[in-house]
């Protein structure tokens, strides 16, 4: 957009009423970063335990891949993790629930390089380092694993290379995503050829990042681009499983000119080759079913075999691809061979010879797989020196996705400011909410970990959920040996939330991190917003564009890397974000809801947005636009709307 558009315009400082009456601002601990979690649709991360003993687990929640080397087989173990529509079923599985402007300034993206270094990176030399060496203590046969993978890249013309290319489907929020990344990379690396993910759209000229080339225009950033996690994270040991223009060049370098692409086409009517731009082959020539396992046969038939450079593409039905096979038709033989890569189900008993025993998902896997680029670890280099340097013996993430990320994909409201945030108001509108959808009783973990707090009558919602959070902060602390060691790593999605409960919730005083900068959800590349903090400078204020996605894409990675450092995840509300984020990172017990199997982004928010689109507005009664007005005064950024700083390409 240019100068005079909303995303451009200069943010001023922001007036708060009724401060006078307010007490002070906390003394927190914040830099600049991001946090969006993921919105709608439900997806299905199957675990399979029915031979599973207890010995197999240890007593570290999350969601972990652990490898029992006698019988040479892999689990999922999932703590903690609620079902979005219903309780988890366990019989002999678990079903856990996964549902024309200027060019804009280059963000830098750590190179793309085949050779790149994904573990022991130098920009946080010493927190790198305890990584590394905390990564070969647990994880060495993954890590020695990678080291053989990567040596692919060298070897190019003996292996092959295969593209997994997904960059057509739907793209859903990260909660979402994580799961599918990771299951294939691991049907690619399953292939034993050079294993590449290509996720972003065609149409992307590219994002400036980790590489790919700089976009023309942030209006093509904003509305040709998405999130792609290749642009943050790459695998250990030059593991850099992204595809892009700079990755296919050099492919091409190494098999030479004369090599073809094959492509196959793993779709709802079954796999066939060519015609790379439809779902149907023209003529009905399959090569197998939809349904069975399709990675073996793809392996084994010469048309694979003859081509070097082979390009996968995923048309199966957006995502749930490891929902019971009966939900399934059609769109089973991805499950079907991630099972066979890595040897669980009806392959378990065979796990000697599946192709890549070691890649289930989550755990070990997981890290390997997603080790921060450098310029995501520059980032991250404050919060995990402050993290380490207060020796907080228990650090407890609190998560409260109010949905706002979701909201900012459209304008704000016409209408003038009519609330503040204050913990009163929040809580005030939270319980009515609570009311209306009938929210189950909350549910505090502290009693797990220690005694349980006793709360006043008078809490409403976000209030309990707070004392939640430091009660079972300070009991993991005492479990650890000291009470009064004990740190918290806020995540939101609401710049009201986290001013409010900086300022007025005085028990976290100094014992907060916090990332800084734009807000908005990896799903939306419209849905940017400059919110400015205590910690934000002057001249932050005056560079944020709320219309380049890139800066909240990273506070989000920034958020996902961050929580896989605490011992314990609570939430206020449901969000897949965590499991997301557990499918990375080490979380000792797991995560937790106050208010379990609820999303006041499924029961209120979202189905304003959608009413609210493309002028909704003009067509929307006065009950509904005071709700979308307090929606913003009490999830937005304070102060007044007027020359905020949003995305130019929201929906009007």
């Amino acid at each position: 957009g240019d100068s005079s558009s909303r995303g451009h315009a200069r943010m001023g400082s922001v007036p708060r009423r009724g401060g006078k009456g307010r007490p002070p601002p906390l003394r927190r601990w914040s830099l600049r970063g991001g946090t969006t979690m993921f919105a709608v649709c439900v997806s299905l991360l199957l675990v399979w335990l029915a031979t599973a003993e207890p010995s197999s687990f240890s007593d570290r929640g999350g969601v972990e891949a652990r490898h029992r080397r006698g019988a040479r087989r892999w689990i999922l173990s999932v703590r903690g993790v609620p079902d979005t529509d219903g309780p988890i079923a366990i019989e002999k599985k678990v079903l856990v629930d996964a549902d024309d402007g200027p060019s804009p300034a280059p963000m830098g993206g750590g190179g793309s390089k085949l050779d790149e270094p994904g573990v022991g990176s130098t920009a946080v030399s010493s927190s790198s380092s305890s990584d590394e060496a905390s990564f070969e203590r647990r994880c060495g046969d993954v890590s020695k694993m990678f080291k053989d993978v990567a040596a692919r890249y060298d070897t190019m013309k003996d292996t092959g290379v295969l593209v997994v290319d997904w960059s057509e489907n739907h793209f859903n929020g990260i909660g979402d995503e994580m799961q599918h990344y990771q299951e294939l990379l691991a049907v690619a690396i399953g292939t034993g050829r050079a294993p590449f993910l290509r996720t972003q759209r065609r149409e992307c000229e590219g994002t400036g990042l980790a590489g790919a080339r700089e976009p023309s225009s942030t209006k093509h950033l904003a509305t040709k681009c998405h999130f792609d996690l290749g642009d943050f994270f790459t695998g250990a040991h030059g593991v850099d499983w992204k595809w892009d223009d700079a990755k296919e060049r050099t492919v091409r370098d190494a098999l030479g000119a004369d090599e073809k692409e094959l492509v196959v086409t793993w779709s709802t009517s079954g796999m066939f080759f060519g015609h790379d731009d439809v779902d149907e082959h023209p003529t009905g020539e399959y090569a197998a079913a939809p349904d069975v396992n399709l990675v073996k046969v793809m392996m084994e038939h010469p048309k694979f075999r003859e081509h070097k450079l082979v390009r996968l593409r995923i048309r199966t039905n957006f995502g749930h691809w490891c929902h019971p096979k009966e939900l399934q038709r059609g769109s089973w033989g991805v499950c079907e061979s991630y099972r066979y890569v890595v040897g669980i189900e009806e392959y378990k008993d065979k796990a000697d010879e599946s192709p890549c025993p070691g890649c289930a998902v989550g755990g070990c896997f997981g890290r390997a797989m997603l080790q921060p680029r450098e310029a995501l670890r520059r980032k991250l280099a404050p919060y995990v020196e402050k993290m380490e340097d207060e020796r907080w013996v228990a650090t407890v993430a609190f998560h409260i996705r109010t949905g706002f990320a979701d909201m900012s994909q459209v304008v704000p409201p016409e209408s003038p400011r009519a609330d503040n945030a204050t913990l009163d108001t929040l809580d005030a509108f939270l319980a009515s909410e609570a009311k209306r959808v009938k929210y189950p009783p909350p549910v505090c973990p502290d009693k797990d970990f220690g005694a349980a707090i006793a709360f006043e009558r008078t809490d409403g919602p976000l209030r309990t959920f707070l004392k939640c959070v430091v009660s079972t902060a300070k009991n993991l602390a005492d479990k650890a040996g000291d009470r009064n060691a004990w740190g918290t790593f806020m995540l939101t999605d609401s710049p009201a939330v986290r001013a409010a409960v900086e300022r007025e919730f005085v028990e976290l005083d100094g014992r907060v991190v916090v990332t800084d900068g734009a807000y908005g959800n990896v799903k939306f590349a419209n849905s940017g917003v400059c919110a400015q903090t205590v910690n934000t400078s002057e001249t932050g204020a005056q560079t944020c564009d709320a219309s380049d996605p890139r800066p909240a894409w990273e506070r989000s990675m920034m958020d996902l890397y961050l929580v896989g450092r605490v011992d314990a995840v609570l939430m206020l509300y449901q969000s897949k974000f965590s499991v997301a984020a557990m499918m990375r990172g080490e979380v000792r017990f797991g995560q937790r809801e106050l208010y379990q199997n609820t999303r006041i982004t499924h029961s209120l928010v979202d189905p304003l947005v959608n009413e609210m689109k493309n002028g909704g507005w003009s067509r929307a009664n006065e009950e509904r636009k005071r709700t979308w007005t307090k929606l913003w005064d009490l999830f937005g950024p304070e102060g007044s709307r007027e020359g905020l700083r949003t995305s130019s390409y929201a929906s009007q």
